[in-house]
């Protein structure tokens, strides 16, 4: 029987490599996280062996650290970056009367009227303030607001003094809104916005004695 022929050198290191990529010779290698570990301490001993290598990794780290804290101490501190953020964009800030008749119409077309009423008479008073007929005063009352604009918007007084009761007579009162009562704060807001405004003359200010 003729003998087999001889292996080649490459096919036995092929050979062998394939043996050695079966499982059972990996079983005990160690696992990702022992790798990357072990990858890191070396990169942690070479940095501080005081090679060229390490020098210049050490150099790197150096410069890198330099520019992010450059970079926070311009930023400033997250806290105070937090406040200033926060004075930027106060809530408390008065809401334009655009906003609220935005808001108003989107409860009229959704049939919350409770909702709509209380933004119609909020952008009847941000348009008064608006318009510089009255200072803006946090506090003033719905009353307060209708008497005090009624004067110097004389052509709207009887309006705004009725949708100022329905408001009450709603958020206070407990009673419920309805449909008229909507389309009439929203009709106010808009006489509220082109009303003549009549301004008292000074003699009108000098007490009658």
């Amino acid at each position: 029987m003729r003998p087999p022929d001889p292996v080649s050198g490459d096919a036995a290191r092929r050979a062998a490599q394939a043996e050695l990529r079966r499982a059972e010779y990996h079983r005990d290698d160690p696992g990702l996280v022992e790798r990357l570990l072990r990858w890191l301490g070396h990169r942690i001993d070479t940095l501080f062996s005081g090679t060229a290598g390490g020098n210049v990794t050490l150099l790197f780290v150096i410069l890198l650290a330099s520019v992010v804290i450059f970079a926070v101490v311009r930023a400033g501190r997250p806290e105070r970056t937090a406040r200033r953020s926060a004075s930027e964009a106060d809530p408390l800030a008065p809401v334009e009367a655009r906003d609220h008749r935005r808001i108003a119409a989107e409860y009229e077309r959704a049939g919350q009227y409770d909702d709509a009423l209380r933004e119609w008479q909020r952008a009847t008073v941000r348009t008064i303030e608006e318009r510089g007929v009255l200072d803006p005063l946090p506090g003033r009352t719905g009353s307060a607001t209708a008497r005090e604009a009624g004067e110097l918007l004389p052509a709207v007084a009887d309006e705004l003094a009725a949708i100022m009761t329905a408001f009450d007579e709603v958020w206070f009162g407990g009673r419920t809104a309805t449909a008229g009562d909507a389309a009439g704060a929203h009709r106010v807001a808009d006489d509220v916005a082109r009303a003549p405004v009549e301004r008292r003359r000074p003699m009108d200010l000098v007490p009658p004695w």
